[in-house]
């Protein structure tokens, strides 16, 4: 029997996983190698969330990592295409205790590395999560759960692809921040909830690296907005936006251009909460994850969780291709990446 997930526990789902030190066996078995196709996604369907790719019109699916030991929760990947940044657990931690960290591998699963280690005294447990590339590929932006921000708060740190010169760029109390794309070197894309709001609405916003000062929101005040993805010529975002109609609540893909005009809609689905991963390479199609929360994936189970699905829209007419690996009944599957090469 499968547990329910809430809506926010899938855009912010934390594995529990199983392996021994850094320095000892591999957890992404590294001397497995694989080949993948341009679009990575988790599954539980081999009983423990592993990665897997397929290509974009859904064939060729494949599972790449194999240890039930361990979850690999998202996996992106560089520029390049010649190595994947993907959380997973924290080896530092008792295999009882929650917790991730961020890892590096090659394209082809060799190579892995540890290349953050949160702080262990972290409220509710050491994460790091959300990993971002820079354009060039030298340098990964995270999002981190910081002590002693006891309501849960994260900041945005930068590292060096090979774990060197880590540096925090934000220190905001009651801020929870994410960061989704590199706008050049010293600018950032991001959302972040701001808790001393009654309403705790997300607000996305460009993000000064180098002073840690979000200079520009693109979302109104009333806005409720998160997830947003830059197009690569940069003109363009996609981004998820909570709506009530006539009682009804959900989270709709939206477009706006990148100085937060021309905001509308693209309803692309029947799904109660959408929400953007990726631009397709040509910028002509958005990969999507979905949930609907009036449905389970076993109408026959009370206690089934909600279906997901895996979705690339056209932006020019909104036609919408259901990718979705599995069954909803067998597995979750959540996309995570499209390749750019």
């Amino acid at each position: 029997m499968r547990g329910v997930y809430s809506v926010v526990q899938l855009f912010l789902m934390c594995g529990v996983s199983v392996f021994v030190s850094c320095g000892q066996s591999n957890p992404v078995d590294s001397e497995h190698r694989f080949e993948a196709g341009p679009i990575l996604f988790v599954s539980d369907k081999s009983g423990t969330w592993q990665l897997w790719s397929m290509n974009e019109d859904g064939s060729d699916v494949k599972q790449l990592t194999h240890d039930p030991a361990f979850w690999i929760t998202e996996a992106r990947w560089s520029p390049d295409a010649s190595k994947i940044v993907f959380t997973s657990r924290d080896d530092r931690l008792n295999p009882r205790d929650r917790g991730q960290a961020l890892y590096v591998m090659n394209a082809d699963g060799t190579g892995r590395y540890k290349l953050t280690n949160p702080p262990l005294e972290a409220f509710h447990y050491p994460l790091d999560t959300k990993p971002v590339w820079s354009p060039d590929g030298k340098r990964i932006a995270f999002s981190r759960l910081m002590p002693p921000e006891v309501s849960g708060d994260h900041d945005i740190f930068i590292i060096d692809v090979e774990g060197k010169s880590e540096r925090r760029i934000t220190s905001h109390r009651n801020l929870l921040e994410f960061v989704t794309a590199f706008v050049d070197d010293s600018t950032l894309l991001g959302w972040y909830l701001d808790y001393s709001r009654r309403d705790s609405k997300g607000q996305i916003a460009y993000l000064d690296a180098k002073t840690g000062v979000y200079f520009k929101t693109i979302s109104s005040y009333e806005a409720d907005d998160d997830a947003p993805i830059l197009s690569d010529d940069k003109r363009c975002v996609a981004f998820s936006s909570l709506i009530v109609k006539n009682g009804a609540t959900g989270r709709f893909l939206h477009l706006m251009d990148s100085d937060g005009s021309n905001r509308r809609q693209l309803s692309i689905s029947l799904h109660q909460y959408e929400w953007p991963v990726e631009w397709s390479p040509d910028g002509q199609r958005i990969l999507c994850i979905t949930q609907d929360p009036n449905k389970r994936s076993d109408p026959n189970d009370p206690y089934s969780n909600f279906p997901q699905d895996v979705l690339i829209v056209n932006v020019a007419d909104g036609s919408v291709r259901t990718i979705t690996p599995f069954p909803h009944r067998e597995a979750y599957s959540r996309a995570t990446s499209w390749r750019r090469r």
